[in-house]
């Protein structure tokens, strides 16, 4: 139980962390945060719009952020490492959702703020977005308004692989107001996707010369088996003399292949072979048949 706590805690710290960065850097651009440790210590890779203004003048902004961090939330030595988005800025869902939230607060109405950022999502690419604004956006009332295009996906494993989530918050006088915001990657491959590739000529032809081998392989071994057949002969089993092999004549079996259809009890009745001696001789006959095969 208590790794469990140990990974429970560890999680909690993180998500705190996350949140915390979120707030402190919320006019670069935060478009997201991961966490790796390392023999050097802990390394915190944020990425960003704006890189210089977490930087700042000689680095003076990302230093201050580091002692923060160290104090406040006890991680052992961290390392900031600054990304920056650049052009897959617009594909970032949770920068996407801090800039429609600045867009509210600076005065914009919400529908045309809302389709402006799915027009700019899909137009970057995305195979689909949708925007979701919740708060009170015309009244007293709270409602909640959904701005869709694409294709997207809302449940099942296949949305922690191709969905991106954002959210953030837009402080006005009637109230608060949450902004989210969902895009397909542009290179999600979803599980209904099939991808039919048309064989080249020289594909082809390596293919049929394969078939072809296989088949002459096929017949060699087939013809192989025959000759072993015919090369047997009733005198090769131990306990089938001469005289007996008169006797089988006589019944009309001439072959190995006569003979195994032939029952224990059969061989017993004929002239010269005992119970004993059947028994052997159809040991011998399974073996033998089974080599062949």
């Amino acid at each position: 139980m208590a790794t469990e706590k140990k990974f429970v805690r560890e999680n909690v710290r993180r998500l705190m962390v996350k949140e915390y960065l979120r707030e402190r850097i919320a006019g670069a651009g935060f478009g997201g945060m991961d966490i790796q440790r390392t023999p050097m210590g802990t390394r915190i890779s944020i990425l960003v719009e704006r890189p210089g203004l977490v930087i700042g003048r000689g680095g003076s902004n990302i230093a201050k952020l580091t002692e923060e961090i160290r104090e406040k939330f006890k991680i052992d030595n961290p390392q900031i490492e600054i990304l920056e988005a650049g052009n897959k800025a617009t594909l970032n869902a949770q920068i996407m959702a801090e800039k429609l939230a600045e867009a509210l607060e600076r005065g914009w109405h919400f529908r045309r703020a809302a389709h402006s950022t799915v027009r700019r999502i899909m137009e970057a690419g995305a195979k689909g977005c949708q925007v979701i604004i919740s708060g009170k956006l015309t009244g007293e009332r709270h409602r909640t308004e959904k701005f869709t295009q694409g294709h997207v996906k809302y449940c099942g494993d296949i949305v922690n692989e191709v969905m991106d989530e954002g959210f953030a918050v837009a402080k006005l006088k009637p109230g608060v107001i949450g902004v989210k915001v969902r895009i397909m990657k542009p290179d999600a491959k979803l599980p209904d996707e099939i991808s039919i590739v048309v064989p080249s000529e020289e594909a082809k032809e390596e293919v049929e010369e394969k078939e072809e081998a296989k088949e002459e392989t096929a017949e060699e071994k087939g013809e192989k088996k025959e000759e072993k057949k015919e090369e047997m002969k009733i005198t090769d089993l131990k306990g089938i003399g001469e005289s007996i092999v008169k006797e089988l004549e006589k019944m009309g079996i001439k072959s190995i292949e006569d003979l195994k259809d032939m029952s224990v009890e059969d061989l017993e009745k004929i002239k010269g072979i005992g119970k004993k001696t059947a028994k052997e001789i159809k040991e011998q006959l399974k073996k033998i048949l089974k080599e062949v095969e």
